[in-house]
């Protein structure tokens, strides 16, 4: 009978316990539930995601080999619209300017960098768009674009390289002295025997002073 009473007393403590919590706790295993499988389906998601971009950016490659820039631009925007979350998007951005760049159609080079800079997350990415775009507003001329180009923020591993371009644009300008400062701080920056350093020097030489 005791033992009847306890069991009893259990059961009572129990249901007790379930209506006061019952619902938190159910509500919290369903949350939990609902995330999980949201989570693995976004991973899935994700990974369709990838598979498709990749087929698409095959196609940048193939006509990028052939200098097709037409078929270059369709294939990186579609990659751009309905795939800008992979990292196929921003490596067909800037193959897409390389292509350009070599066909002389620079707005369309500039266009392609500028994607990068705006929806690219990845750093490196970003300060090699800048890095070229430095380069296209130096072909033109115009020069304070391009020293504003390479003012912008960027991972300490390109310092050298950015330093470097400095120096081109200074030099370009005629100013020897900033060129020559631009020059010397890049090669602070390089680490050991850089295959850049000997460039860089011949640079630095050929300005005298």
């Amino acid at each position: 009978m005791a033992y009847d009473l306890q069991e009893q007393e259990q059961i009572d403590s129990m249901k007790a316990f379930w209506q006061q919590w019952g619902k938190l706790i159910s509500g919290a295993v369903l949350a939990i539930s609902v995330a999980y499988l949201g989570y693995k389906g976004y991973g899935y998601y994700q990974a369709g995601q990838a598979s498709k971009a990749a087929v698409v950016f095959a196609d940048v490659e193939q006509a990028a080999q052939s200098q097709d820039l037409a078929k270059v631009k369709s294939s990186a925007g579609l990659l751009q619209s309905d795939y800008s979350s992979t990292a196929y998007a921003a490596d067909a951005a800037l193959l897409a300017a390389k292509v350009a760049f070599e066909k002389n159609d620079l707005a369309t080079a500039q266009a392609q960098l500028s994607w990068v800079v705006q929806n690219v997350k990845d750093e490196s990415m970003v300060a090699v768009a800048h890095l070229r775009l430095a380069t296209i507003e130096l072909d033109q001329k115009r020069y304070d674009a391009a020293i504003a180009e390479l003012g912008q923020a960027h991972p300490s591993a390109f310092d050298a390289l950015f330093l470097d371009q400095k120096g081109d644009v200074h030099a370009a300008k005629g100013d020897k002295a900033a060129a020559r400062d631009a020059y010397k701080a890049a090669l602070a920056k390089l680490v050991g025997e850089s295959p850049n350093r000997q460039f860089i020097q011949t640079k630095l030489d050929a300005l005298g002073g």
